[in-house]
């Protein structure tokens, strides 16, 4: 089944439906140049994600590997990895994103099914991501439990949770079925580089809106300047400053949306110290003045 079996329900924005505690599982939508000019920043989580394209064309980018999606084919991003999206070209790019934990599909801690099947896919130092692109039987046949699953989420009939669970179970059974490269390696330290770079993160998610330099991004990490952004480019494909100007803007775009602060105040609060650098920054990002994009809102 074709991801643009899907179907979509306008009440679908970009708010996940969550589940309760008891049931760790939620089905998000994300229209990229509406809701983010582009880009779903860089980020990592404790849920697994599967994503699929359902119009247009998107760059996931995981870890330092960038796969190109189309209409229908879908990715699984394995936890705590770091990833972010991108539009491809001048259309609108829409993907929905299926998210659990993976405890839903353990039975109980010690199972058979955990130390089997569940712990050697998450704790895989080989396996960040696996691109599904419907070109062989046991893909296509994802694709269809990946529709399936949103399908039945967003209709929510009676049985629903169970529905999802079992498609749930189908999918990571043709995952492990088709991977087995995983079940084979030895388990070894995650690689230092990548618990530098979710400090480096971590730092500037926190500290973005105070004055910081290259020099304070280093120090949190205890290496030198020269060595952050060699790791730092190496992975994510931009410097330091330039990931931090790109979140500046982001949550700069956060407050014209939703706060009737002033341009002045928005760009002190997201760290400009200078507000005619700000917009000239913003421009050049967006195409907007920051003034523009507040209003075509």
């Amino acid at each position: 089944m074709r991801a643009n079996n899907v179907v979509l329900n306008d009440k679908l924005e970009d708010v996940s439906i969550s589940k309760a505690y008891s049931f760790p599982f939620e089905v998000s939508f994300s229209e990229i140049r509406k809701l983010s000019k582009g880009y779903v920043k860089l980020h990592w989580h404790d849920e697994i994600q599967i994503s699929i394209v359902t119009k247009g064309s998107v760059e996931f980018i995981v870890g330092e590997k960038s796969y190109i999606l189309k209409n229908g084919q879908a990715i699984f991003i394995n936890t705590q990895r770091i990833h972010m999206a991108k539009s491809v070209g001048d259309e609108d790019c829409i993907y929905h994103s299926i998210m659990f934990n993976a405890k839903l599909l353990k039975m109980f801690p010690g199972s058979i099914i955990e130390q089997k099947y569940i712990d050697p896919v998450i704790t895989s130092n080989k396996l960040n991501s696996i691109e599904i692109y419907g070109n062989n039987n046991w893909e296509q046949n994802a694709l269809k439990y990946i529709s399936d699953i949103i399908n039945v989420d967003i209709i929510q009939d009676k049985g629903y949770e169970l529905k999802i669970y079992i498609d749930l179970l189908n999918f990571w059974l043709l995952l492990v079925l088709n991977d087995k490269d995983i079940f084979n390696q030895k388990m070894e330290p995650k690689p230092i580089n990548e618990q530098r770079i979710k400090d480096v993160l971590s730092f500037i998610h926190q500290n973005y809106s105070n004055k910081i330099t290259l020099q304070d991004i280093a120090d949190a990490v205890f290496v030198s300047k020269g060595e952050c952004c060699r790791f730092f480019k190496k992975s994510l494909k931009m410097s330091p400053y330039d990931y931090l100007i790109n979140y500046r803007i982001n949550e700069s775009m956060k407050l014209l949306k939703n706060s009737s602060l002033s341009i002045l105040d928005i760009s002190e609060n997201v760290g400009f110290n200078n507000v005619s650098h700000y917009i000239q920054i913003f421009k050049k990002k967006t195409g907007q003045t920051p003034l523009e994009y507040r209003n075509s809102q």
